[in-house]
């Protein structure tokens, strides 16, 4: 899929080696909702076709675990125990979960020794 999405590997290649997350690419239409056909013809689209469709069309990846980081396994990690287990619970202040784009991590979170 790398070949049809360069704006993603561009983001990717930030990413420490041996991360591993998982996901979903996601394209949103002129009004902001999700545009799963155009993601769909996005697959389709190499070269300069790709460019082309990166900038008129971008799509994002949208992050819904870490399960490496630097090659460390984070699935037995406190934070993930908690998201598996836990209820979301919604800001206090009545902002929408997960609204915006999240500031990339300046180094890995602290791991539990269990």
């Amino acid at each position: 899929m790398a070949p049809a999405f360069p704006e993603v590997v561009a983001g990717a290649a930030q990413l420490p080696d041996a991360t591993a997350l998982d996901g979903e690419f996601v394209v949103r239409d002129a009004a902001g909702r999700l545009a799963f056909e155009r993601l769909h013809n996005r697959l389709a689209r190499r070269g300069a076709g790709a460019a082309r469709a990166a900038k008129e069309w971008p799509a994002h990846f949208v992050a819904f675990d870490l399960l490496r980081l630097s090659g460390t396994d984070t699935t037995g990690c406190w934070w993930w125990k908690s998201a598996s287990t836990s209820p979301a619970t919604p800001p206090a202040d009545g902002a929408t979960p997960h609204a915006g784009t999240a500031p990339a991590p300046t180094s890995p979170p602290p791991m539990s020794p269990t």
